[in-house]
């Protein structure tokens, strides 16, 4: 990623005001709903602007440029994404836990009439090979998920509800590759049948080494 030049220093949240946290979520936001539905490289500042109801200068003062608004935007989704998986793990013990959370991802593209896939693997597909420091914050945000997936099944295991010789590690990452490619699929056709299909295999698969 880029940087102002001469080493300047963006501010941080912490060291904003109330009022310039609040119009630096708004200019993210802004920005995460333009590049989830167009992508990156065809969302351009003045159109964040217009949709954020911001000016340059804000900008220029809480970013720089637009490669630091774009790594504010992978943060932005990646909390969100993380914060409504933890939610759910946490508010649904054992095996209701995986379950609810895999309905929530079908759930989700529903409410959002397909368009835009996931936020961060269609990040992730556009930019990877463009920014190598973005794919390696892509890539933590990826772990991030299957990190706290792993975790719930290795609480099954201990529990004695998940088979012994199962592993939780691949298990985790065959689950986040599949939703990955189904909801690709998803944002092609614009319907949930693959993304439905894919939960259900997902689900039946996990759900035959439970004990």
């Amino acid at each position: 990623m880029s940087h102002p030049a001469g080493g300047l220093t963006m501010p941080t949240m912490t060291t904003l005001t109330t009022r310039g946290r609040a119009t630096r979520t708004r200019i993210v936001e802004a920005a995460a709903r333009l590049v989830h539905l167009n992508g990156v490289a065809a969302t351009t500042v003045d159109q964040v602007l217009e949709e954020a109801g911001a000016g340059k200068s804000q900008f220029y003062h809480y970013f720089g440029t637009k490669d630091d608004l774009v790594e504010a935007v992978l943060e932005f989704q990646a909390a969100v994404s993380e914060g409504e998986q933890t939610r759910i793990l946490e508010q649904h013990p054992g095996w209701d836990g995986i379950r609810v959370w895999l309905d929530a991802v079908v759930e989700g593209q529903r409410r959002a009439d397909y368009a835009g896939g996931c936020p961060i693997g269609s990040m992730a597909a556009e930019m990877a090979d463009r920014d190598p420091e973005l794919r390696v914050r892509l890539g933590e945000a990826f772990e991030r998920k299957r990190a706290a997936l792993e975790h719930r099944l290795r609480e099954l295991q201990d529990d004695g509800e998940l088979d012994g010789a199962a592993e939780p590690e691949g298990l985790a990452t065959f689950v986040i590759a599949t939703l990955q490619g189904a909801l690709l699929l998803t944002s092609t056709l614009k319907h949930d049948h693959a993304l439905a299909q894919a939960v259900g295999e997902t689900w039946r698969h996990l759900v035959s080494f439970r004990r």
